[in-house]
Parts: structure tokens; C-alpha cells; sequence
């Protein structure tokens, strides 16, 4: 049996919002950077579903996913972080990918693309 548009809209949101928890908990990340981007998304769709149920989009500050639900539920994620000069960002932006990847599969769901971007380092 298929979610509904409310189910699956509900369940996107909670999935971000872990998502965003899985990040923020990385050493060397201080925040998701909220960005314009993220602002004009929430404006113009907040949580859409759209393709007859098919896809949903979600966008918080700072993070933002593209979920694909066919034979293979597929979850695109795109994070802005701000970090600290503590540690290389390369490294941080690579443990946060390695703790949306761990989410993402013990929701089973299958990593898609995953793109980290380092917007700031901040002491």
C-alpha cells in the first residue's frame, strides 16, 4: 500500500529533521547556514509532493532533500554548513556525508546524491 500525499509529506519532514539532528551532531560543525536559497524554497513550496506521490522535496535552514519514491526510495540531500577551524573542513564535510549516508540507510532508504557545502569557518 502507497503513502498518501499527507504520509509521505509528514514522513519527509521528520526524515530532514533527523537528518539535520545527524549533522549538527558532527565535530566540527557549527550550525546548518541558512541560506537565501533555503528561504525562497520554504516560501514558494515548504514540503511538496509532487509527481502523483512520487517525489518530495523538503527544505529547512541550512539543509534541503529531494526524495524519489519508485522501486527504490532514493533520497537526494544537500546540507550549507557553517564549521569550526578545529579540524580540516574537507573532514567534516566527509563525516557528515558518512552520518547522512548512516541515517538515510537505517530508515531504509538508499543514499542518493549527497552534497555537503562549507560556507563558512567560524571560531
Amino acid at each position: 500500500m502507497s503513502a498518501t500525499h499527507a504520509e509521505l509529506r509528514a514522513a519527509t519532514d521528520d526524515l530532514r529533521d533527523r537528518l539535520a539532528e545527524a549533522t549538527v551532531a558532527v565535530d566540527g560543525v557549527v550550525r546548518l547556514e541558512p541560506t537565501l536559497r533555503n528561504a525562497l524554497r520554504r516560501l514558494q513550496a515548504g514540503t511538496t509532493v509532487l509527481a502523483g506521490g512520487q517525489v518530495a522535496r523538503s527544505a529547512a535552514d541550512g539543509i534541503e532533500l529531494h526524495r524519489r519514491v519508485a522501486v527504490v526510495d532514493v533520497v537526494d540531500v544537500h546540507v550549507d554548513l557553517a564549521v569550526s577551524p578545529v579540524r580540516p573542513a574537507s573532514a567534516t564535510a566527509r563525516d557528515v556525508r558518512a552520518a547522512l549516508t548512516r541515517v538515510l540507510r537505517e530508515s531504509g532508504l538508499e543514499p542518493g546524491r549527497l552534497a555537503v557545502a562549507v560556507l563558512s569557518v567560524e571560531r
